[in-house]
């Protein structure tokens, strides 16, 4: 990943440096990553978030278990994120997985931990596993 993620950091310092095309940048980013970001994306990340923590969102790998999540790999990702608040990738990554695991909307972990100051893993994960959906 490593690897990936200097090659992705080159090809943003050479957009930004207007050697080559935001459209070159984009498709080469898409392709080392294999997810799709916009150029919009690309063009005002610095808005809100340093290089550093845009290669590291946009290259982190989404966990493709998530599915087969157990309670204590649940817990183990929230331990992950609560040591790496200032890495975005990681936290990216742990909440979508967590959230899609247990059917929660994108966001849900992100409030819990820093709007209601939840950070106890485990209420954490019985709050991830509290059913809300809401039938008719």
């Amino acid at each position: 990943m490593e690897s990936n993620a200097h090659k992705i950091r080159e090809l943003i310092r050479e957009y930004e440096d207007d050697k080559i095309s935001i459209n070159d940048a984009v498709e080469n980013i898409n392709k080392l990553t294999g997810t799709t970001i916009k150029k919009e994306l690309l063009k005002t990340y610095w808005n809100s978030m340093s290089l550093e923590e845009f290669v590291s969102l946009i290259s982190a790998p989404e966990l493709e278990n998530w599915k087969e999540l157990t309670d204590s790999e649940s817990i183990d990702l929230i331990n992950e994120i609560m040591e790496n608040l200032s890495n975005t990738g990681i936290i990216t990554r742990n909440m979508n997985a967590l959230e899609k695991r247990y059917s929660k909307p994108q966001g849900t972990i992100s409030d819990w931990i820093f709007h209601d100051d939840i950070t106890d893993p485990k209420e954490l994960l019985q709050y991830l596993k509290t059913d809300t959906i809401i039938r008719l």
